[in-house]
């Protein structure tokens, strides 16, 4: 199964400290037979201020990528991989699509309560509320300075979000 998740939902953590993903992201931790369990992989990325939630095909298969680089790559990647596999939880997710992210990725990035759900293709990021709304600003201001300043250069992908050919 492929998945495109886009767009973000704030969510707040109940009293027992239990995320509900919107149903906007319901394929995330869909399961096909009912008697499954559901689960997602939650991961820390190097340099992020977010945890990467992956459905549980898509994070097995990064799992399978992780094993082959831990072992048949160059010393510094197996170290990359390692550290992954180290930092990655396979969280189950409850009837009503809450889950706990693990107190480790939690403290890795300063977790709190208030929370922002964003897609990114296959993927979720889960944020802090003010560090999700500190880097949409800080990214579009980046983004609009660096691309204001190319004047009339139309690109590809200007052509296919504005409709210009």
């Amino acid at each position: 199964m492929s998945y495109l998740f886009s767009g973000s939902v704030e969510v707040t953590a109940d009293d027992k400290n239990r995320f509900r993903f919107p149903v906007k992201y319901k394929d995330a931790y869909a399961v096909e037979d009912d008697a499954a369990a559901s689960e997602v992989y939650v991961l820390k990325t190097i340099n992020a201020k977010y945890l990467t939630i992956l459905p549980k095909s898509v994070g097995e298969s990064f799992v399978e990528q992780l094993n082959k680089m831990s072992t048949l790559h160059s010393s510094e990647q197996s170290q990359i991989a390692d550290w992954y596999l180290q930092n990655l939880e396979l969280c189950k997710v409850d009837g009503q699509g809450r889950f706990i992210v693990p107190q480790k990725q939690a403290n890795l990035i300063g977790l709190t309560k208030d929370a922002v759900i964003s897609g990114a293709g296959a993927k979720l990021r889960i944020w802090n509320k003010e560090d999700f709304i500190a880097n949409e600003a800080a990214r579009a201001a980046e983004l609009e300075a660096r691309f204001m300043n190319k004047g009339a250069e139309r690109t590809d992908l200007d052509n296919l979000v504005f409709g210009v050919n």
